[in-house]
């Protein structure tokens, strides 16, 4: 079934209007990807909380037929501005590009734990009534939500990874350019020690699905801890007792832990206000210092957050220069069609922590049981990309309101986890030298220690141009998907979204046959062209 009709997305952009970005059409060439979280981005949280809707301008979208329309306008974007920092010191205000030159930039990554969109859209449309009017498309969690294999970083270390591939569009010669900040191998058994908090929305729409959910997360979350873990559970009324005090797990499944998520029950009061007060009053009694501190709110996004909520949680997650505080991670759960986004996303942007949506019993052993280590982990806060291009080519911008400059945020890598940021690059020269060198370098702030590192990775042109671009194939795949998501809520009579969808997830499905994620995206595409 095609699905139709605009999403209520959440406008995290901070004034609760809409941006004047072109945001969608950029990232879907590449454009412009995710970044960061924090008051940088001017998010007010109080809008995003309570799931208000996007407002356009112009014609309902879903008034007219477009089918066989070539030339339609983007869909309208909830992505705030593109943030690339330009290096002023580096760029001539007038020649920006030149044949002898460099170019440096700041890169981020938009909201880079933020995960519930793409999980939400596909639980949508392969469910039992495909649709994605109550879906929120938000285009820069896709490569947040998806996995890449670059290669993992040494303990205790980020390392940048990067691919090339030369294409050309409508003006010439365009690179495409995915660069992917990769965190270091961990095993189970070398992780610290683990305190969750598990805060477990009571109120009476949880009924249902949603609640059967919960516990399906519940569950899963209880077979990844061993002993020594220490887990309280309360719900979101302060009032009442705590559903399980602050215990230490005898090991995976632990017996009074299931008995307090199985004996959950829904109705009376609840809030977000009263399940922080709760939920950190047993984070703070099981604190340990460098250990992984984290509260887990789980909700099916019916509450709303205010100033004072979003700012309790930016404060307990700690200060930017060590992140030592208790981190809140929103996981959201219930049927596609009633689910709200804002709620969950407003909790991982404060929190400085993941936001996913569970929509079924797969989906959560996939999220938070073999993610279970990039989920709660953390290796580095503060992350700083920055990207020096060589003389000569210049980084696309698609919008006029990139000059956004970011200040310190709440940028994080996880451990076995990476953040994948996709951009575009033209040469300004007739005879780019492909000797030249593309450079990134890192900065963040070591996690545990507190520490100041960085590293710095740098390539030939010739050699990213010679060398394997599966990866980035698949960046663009997903982006195409998302685009074409965001596109049919807006035309859906217009299948030109989903044909260049298809056509990059082919090209993905050659250089990676195996993978399910891209046999995934085409079940979810098929399903949009079903009658």
């Amino acid at each position: 079934m095609l699905a139709t009709g605009c999403s209520s997305a959440a406008n995290l952009g901070g004034d609760g209007g809409e941006t004047d970005s072109d945001a969608l059409g950029g990232f879907a060439s590449g454009d412009s990807l995710s970044a960061s979280q924090g008051d940088t981005e001017g998010n007010d949280g109080t809008s995003a909380a309570s799931g208000g809707s996007y407002t356009t301008t112009g014609d309902d979208p879903g008034s007219e037929s477009t089918s066989g329309t070539s030339e339609l306008p983007a869909p309208p974007s909830d992505e705030p501005a593109p943030t690339d920092e330009k290096e002023q010191q580096n760029v001539p205000e007038e020649d920006v590009c030149s044949g002898d030159q460099v170019t440096a930039w700041r890169l981020a990554a938009r909201d880079p734990d933020a995960m519930s969109s793409p999980a939400h859209a596909r639980e949508a449309m392969l469910g039992q009534w495909p649709s994605l009017i109550s879906v929120a498309i938000r285009p820069w969690e896709f490569l947040n939500y998806y996995t890449f294999a670059y290669p993992l970083a040494p303990p205790g270390q980020l390392l940048a990874g990067a691919q090339l591939r030369a294409s050309k569009d409508e003006l010439g010669d365009i690179f495409e350019l995915q660069v992917a900040i990769r965190g270091p191998e961990l095993a189970e058994a070398d992780r610290a020690p683990v305190h969750l908090t598990l805060a477990l929305d009571n109120s009476g729409s949880m009924e249902g699905k949603a609640l059967e959910l919960l516990k399906s997360a519940g569950h899963v979350l209880a077979a990844e801890l061993r002993a020594g873990d220490t887990v309280a559970v309360v719900s979101w009324n302060e009032a009442d007792p705590p559903l399980l005090p602050v215990t230490m797990v005898t090991g995976p499944n632990d017996a009074k832990l299931l008995a307090a998520i199985d004996g959950f029950t829904v109705g009376g009061s609840a809030e977000l206000t009263q399940a922080l007060s709760a939920g950190y009053a047993q984070a703070d009694e099981a604190y340990v210092p460098k250990d992984i501190n984290r509260l887990i709110l789980i909700s099916d996004g019916g509450a709303t957050a205010t100033q004072d909520d979003l700012e309790e949680m930016a404060k307990r997650a700690g200060d930017v220069a060590n992140k030592t505080g208790v981190h809140a991670i929103g996981v959201g759960v219930g049927d596609p069609g009633l689910y709200r986004s804002g709620l969950i996303d407003a909790i991982g942007v404060a929190g400085a922590g993941p936001s996913i949506y569970v929509g079924s019993a797969e989906a959560a052993e996939t999220q938070l049981g073999e993610r279970f280590l990039s989920l709660v982990g953390l290796t580095a806060s503060s992350v700083d990309v920055r990207v020096t291009l060589p003389p000569g080519l210049q980084l696309v911008s698609e919008s006029q309101t990139d000059t956004e400059v970011l200040g310190p945020d709440h940028v994080t890598a996880a451990p076995t986890d990476n953040s994948v940021i996709h951009r575009r690059l033209r040469p300004c020269v007739d005879d780019l030298d492909m000797s030249t060198t593309l450079q990134v370098e890192l900065h963040w702030v070591d996690a545990v220690s507190g520490e100041q590192k960085q590293t710095t990775a740098e390539w030939k042109l010739i050699e990213l141009l010679s060398g394997d671009t599966a990866w980035l194939q698949k960046g663009e795949a997903v982006l195409a998907y998302a685009t074409a998501l965001r596109a049919i809520q807006y035309y859906p009579g217009d299948t030109g979204a989903i044909d260049r969808a298809w056509e990059r997830l082919e090209a993905a499905k050659k250089a990676l046959p195996d993978d399910p994620e891209l046999a995934e995206i085409g079940q979810v595409l098929a399903a949009l062209q079903e009658p």
